[in-house]
């Protein structure tokens, strides 16, 4: 099995390679590769590729939590939004039957056809 240039271990202080099980979690993959980073490092070898997929992988999970950082502001944006946008169209329509209520009051008191009694009885 090759695995970022390594064959087979060398020596018995080596780490076992893992089953595909235990690489099915990216902790345990960047664990693995930390482990494999520092035995290369030990017996003289080029750790240029593990260093390059440790900072992908350190790269990768940093990206994910700003992502999800993002995301949750936009979400809190828009339920704020929305509610703002809610009270503004309650309160319209409230405006609205009240200025209605006002204008249809105003208009059967000012009506030209209608004479109060009072004011017939004064006139005759």
């Amino acid at each position: 099995m090759t695995l970022l240039g390594i064959d087979k271990p060398t020596n018995t202080t080596q780490v076992k390679l893992p089953d595909e099980k235990d690489l099915s979690n990216c902790d345990r993959r960047r664990e693995y590769l930390e482990i494999l980073l520092c035995q290369k490092v030990q017996t003289g070898e080029d750790p240029a590729l593990c260093e390059k997929v440790l900072k992908y992988l350190y790269f990768s999970l940093y990206q994910q939590n700003i992502h999800r950082i993002a995301v949750q502001r936009e979400k809190d944006k828009s339920v704020f939004a929305t509610v703002q946008q809610v009270f503004i169209t309650s309160f319209a329509i409230l405006g609205m039957f009240a200025f209605l209520a006002a204008a249809s009051n105003k208009s059967v008191v000012r009506s030209p056809g209608v004479i109060p009694p009072a004011i017939e009885r004064q006139a005759n």
